[in-house]
């Protein structure tokens, strides 16, 4: 058999071993992974002060962990965007670092692909922190692209309504005007109000008796809640407490700045939602958590590529939690 003669050659045999030991020695001996991580302490410092100083809170360790898990993972989508050469080919990064050229006067009259190349070639690119969040950003959208998940369906938003049923009450709506009297003037206000009774003074009338009020005289179809920021709470709960009817004066009610006299205008009581009032609504939710989901599962994976340190702080944070639940 002629062709098992030619297989007995020894370059051959070499050859093939040669192939061998070298899948070997992938199986055997794996190319460590790159590092990520642990944080330095003055960096979780930071992020702690930074929480503090945004929620006014101690950070708890569960929320600790947390920081440093959300940290790490935008560390491991800095490195994968890096590795794909994003930066090469991104306009908003091309400009931000031909803008720091510019700022660092190195600019010289020097074409941009120069500014470019050179703004590399110093690494002004791991410096900046824009340039870092935007890598972040574009390698999230292009994870959440490869692992987009299906649109929510009409059973599923139907059940999220009836899940959140009570949360989706729709607010009372008011219609109001007000005649305002600052502090100075309450000693007037029993006098004024008679008068605008007794001369049955309409709104337009009466307002001409008013203080002025930065916020205006008329509020239409405002929620309680919108209501409070002119206002603040002490008056919209008086005014949720009360008994309003449309086309008549409410009555006095104090706010954090006087008093007001309140006319209602028209009034819509708080009700239950209607699903196709919130059907949109419903539908971003839960678009937002299924790519919120998808987008966090696609990290963990990409993880695996990855010799992540310092995540042990979040699963022993994790375990705390449960044990204490």
């Amino acid at each position: 058999m002629k062709w098992i003669a030619k297989l007995n050659r020894p370059w051959l045999h070499f050859i093939l071993l040669g192939a061998v030991f070298y899948q070997l020695q992938g199986a055997l001996f794996p190319e460590p992974k790159p590092v990520i991580g642990p944080l330095s302490e003055s960096r979780i410092e930071a992020l702690q002060q930074q929480w503090e100083a945004s929620t006014g809170q101690q950070l708890t360790p569960e929320n600790k962990a947390r920081l440093i898990e959300v940290e790490l993972n935008g560390d491991v989508l800095l490195q994968r965007a890096l590795e794909l050469d994003i930066h090469l080919y991104d306009k908003v990064i091309y400009q931000r670092l031909i803008r720091n050229m510019n700022f660092l006067q190195l600019a010289q009259g020097k074409p941009e692909a120069e500014l470019f190349k050179q703004a590399l070639e110093m690494r002004l690119h791991l410096d900046d922190t824009i340039v870092k969040r935007r890598l972040i950003q574009v390698m999230e959208q292009k994870l959440l692209a490869d692992n987009l998940p299906s649109k929510p369906s009409a059973p599923e938003i139907k059940t999220e309504f009836e899940n959140r049923f009570k949360e989706l009450r729709r607010a009372p709506i008011y219609s109001i005007e007000h005649i305002f009297f600052n502090r100075e003037r309450e000693p007037e206000v029993t006098s004024i109000v008679a008068t605008i009774k007794n001369r049955k003074l309409d709104i337009e009338a009466a307002r001409y008796l008013s203080s002025p009020f930065l916020q205006g005289y008329q509020f239409t179809r405002q929620t309680p809640r919108q209501l409070a920021n002119s206002f603040g709470k002490d008056f919209v709960l008086t005014l949720e407490q009360a008994e309003p009817i449309e086309n008549e004066w409410l009555g006095l009610i104090r706010s954090a700045f006087g008093l007001h006299y309140v006319w209602v205008s028209d009034f819509e009581p708080s009700r239950d939602a209607r699903l196709e009032e919130v059907e949109e609504k419903l539908r971003k939710d839960l678009t937002y958590e299924a790519q919120a989901q998808a987008l966090k599962a696609a990290i963990v994976t990409l993880r695996e590529d990855y010799d992540v340190r310092g995540l042990d702080v979040a699963a022993r944070a994790s375990k705390t939690k449960e044990a204490r639940q």
